[in-house]
């Protein structure tokens, strides 16, 4: 993303005209009515491409709600292996005070996960999943569960109060043919449970493994330093401030904010050691404060609000520590849902090797450098914090078919630059609160495995996740004795975008690319003395190509709460989108199984 002054104000607000009129001048011949008009969330991401013929249809839940129980059994007369399995889940949801999410697990895996779009109203969304790669879960029986709860553990509190959610959820299972063959799946995986956990007795034959993280995590690009918080003497901590924290459970003034630094990132540990980093994604909710519902995601949603897609981290150099003998634990430094999948060498029960060079340093911390004055009845602070990461690990197995080298290469970029101004320190009648915020994060992943000078497989992935904001609020204190600030008036506007590429080579077959690019921009500003807004509006738009020739296009325009235009197909082939049924448009890991 570029990076502008704060002086240049609503920098989201001000892209969205002339792209608004462009994405409504490529409408006109691929116009879906359908979704013009519409109140309710509505997202532009593709559904799962399936393979010709009718599914077999196992129903898991029907319009339950919060924290029930079901039982799954695989689908009488069509065993697997399967050429696709779908989920599809249907959510309705009518929002409460606090920042929630929905969890659908499924013998304790999570199998699907989403923050809820916090809608004044009633309303109604569908999406899917690809769980092909839980084939081995999935041809047995096991008890599930759906899980409605605060979506991060620092902005619960004893006044949380559950949204009202009924949801409902099948599996649509795609038997194999000749012309839509069964790829090779994971032979079996493992939920990662925190506090770390003893992993079940693993197989000793593991040659392959990856960890599946639910990266996505609200609020934290948002926050000050400790030092800053406790010592500068700022109200970074204030009712003005974005946030989500309730106080006593009514909507009296909550003091917003947060402490702990704008960096994050999820250290990966195998038995102690470092194995890998998994970039967080910069979550949006639904309401960036208590007043101010479906602050900016109203109908258009952000990059994966309604359906988190797990980022894939490659811990094959440490399979031949997995078939050690021995308990074994995997431990995330942050909290989040994973899940460990592994092949397994079917020649041989017994896989050795080892780890011979691992350089991913756990003593390297963000680089902190910020800025703070006050003069007279205003302050200003600007913090910058930044840390790159290049760090390579490296080792061999001895398997049934020769000894194998292995390689993960990993480099990261993480900068994020915050301005605050502060108006109103001195006299307790008026304040301003504004915040504008620059992230820049990617990722490159690059893995290898060679067998004696032949590459087995060359994978390369590259994460990039921009964000930008910029928040403002004014507000009253209306209390001398135990000074309380009001907000009469509050506005954002965010320009987010969910980048992904990747480049895959398998001996024997030509090389495989995609690419995914999903943006949101919007913006709204509201008068909460009068409940008035103005300023509404945003789009989303959803690009997804691969080298065979797969193309899909999806972007919608919003003004004041409903859709205004929306396009589908535009820059494919005939003006259609049209997806090969292995593809992974959605953006979720692909093991490309079908290259076995």
């Amino acid at each position: 993303m570029k990076f502008l002054p704060v002086s240049r104000g609503l920098v989201a607000a001000a892209l969205l005209v002339p792209l608004t009129a462009a994405l409504a001048s490529q409408a006109s011949s691929t116009l879906t009515p359908q979704q013009v008009g519409s109140t309710g969330p509505v997202t532009v991401a593709p559904r799962v491409p399936v393979p010709a013929g009718q599914p077999c249809v196992v129903n898991l839940i029907q319009d339950e709600t919060t924290s029930s129980h079901y039982t799954y059994m695989p689908p009488p007369g069509c065993s697997g292996p399967w050429a696709k399995v779908v989920l599809k889940v249907n959510v309705t949801e009518k929002g409460a005070w606090g920042s929630t999410k929905t969890d659908l697990r499924l013998g304790g895996f999570t199998i699907y996960e989403a923050t809820l779009p916090k809608s004044a109203a009633t309303s109604t969304w569908e999406v899917e999943r690809d769980l092909t790669d839980f084939t081995a879960l999935l041809e047995e029986a096991h008890n599930g569960q759906m899980i409605v709860a605060p979506d991060q553990d620092i902005w619960s509190s004893e006044a949380y109060i559950p949204d009202e959610v009924s949801l409902g959820a099948q599996l649509l299972f795609y038997r194999a043919s000749s012309s839509h063959p069964a790829p090779k799946t994971p032979d079996a995986l493992y939920r990662i449970l925190p506090p770390p956990a003893a992993l079940p007795p693993l197989p000793r034959n593991i040659d392959r493994a990856y960890l599946d993280v639910y990266n996505q995590q609200p609020w934290w690009f948002t926050c000050a330093t400790d030092q800053e918080v406790q010592n500068s003497g700022l109200p970074f901590i204030s009712a003005l401030a974005m946030g989500a924290e309730l106080k006593y459970g009514i909507a009296s003034p909550a003091h917003n904010g947060c402490g702990g630094g704008s960096f994050a990132e999820m250290l990966v540990r195998l038995d102690g050691t470092p194995a890998g980093v998994v970039p967080v994604f910069p979550m949006l909710t639904g309401a960036f404060s208590i007043y101010f519902p479906h602050t900016v995601n109203a109908p258009a949603q952000p990059p994966q609000m309604l359906n988190h897609i797990p980022y894939r981290l490659d811990l094959t150099p440490f399979s031949p520590r997995l078939d050690e003998a021995g308990t074994h634990r995997i431990e995330l430094s942050r909290t989040a849902d994973a899940t460990l999948f592994v092949y397994l060498d079917k020649g041989t029960t017994l896989v050795s090797g080892f780890v011979t060079r691992n350089t991913l340093d756990t003593q390297q911390h963000p680089l902190i450098d910020d800025t703070i004055s006050t003069t007279d009845d205003t302050g200003t602070a600007t913090v910058s914090t930044s840390l790159d990461r290049d760090y390579t690990i490296e080792g061999y197995m001895n398997t049934s078919r020769g000894r194998v080298d292995l390689s993960v290469h990993q480099t990261s970029h993480f900068l994020n630059r915050q301005a605050f101004y502060f108006d109103g320190l001195q006299y307790p009648d008026y304040r301003h609160y504004r915040q504008h915020l620059w992230l820049e994060s990617q990722t490159q992943q690059h893995s290898t495995r060679t067998r004696a000078g032949t590459v087995l497989d060359d994978n390369t992935l590259t994460a990039s996740y921009p964000l930008e904001v910029l928040w403002n609020a004014d507000g009253h204190v209306v209390d001398n004795d135990a000074p309380e600030t009001i907000p009469t008036n509050e506005s954002a506007s965010v320009e987010q975008h969910w980048n992904l590429d990747t480049t895959h080579l398998r001996n024997g077959f030509a090389p495989y690319t995609s690419r995914v690019r999903e943006s949101f921009i919007s913006s709204r500003t509201r008068d909460l003395q009068t409940q008035q807004d103005s300023n509404w509006q945003s789009q989303a738009q959803y690009l997804f190509n691969d080298s065979p020739g797969s193309c899909y296009q999806s972007a919608l325009t919003t003004l004041d709460g409903a859709v205004a235009t929306e396009d589908r197909g535009v820059g494919c082939p005939n003006g259609q989108n049209h997806v090969r049924w292995r593809a992974h448009p959605d953006g979720s890991p692909d093991s490309l199984g079908w290259t076995h």
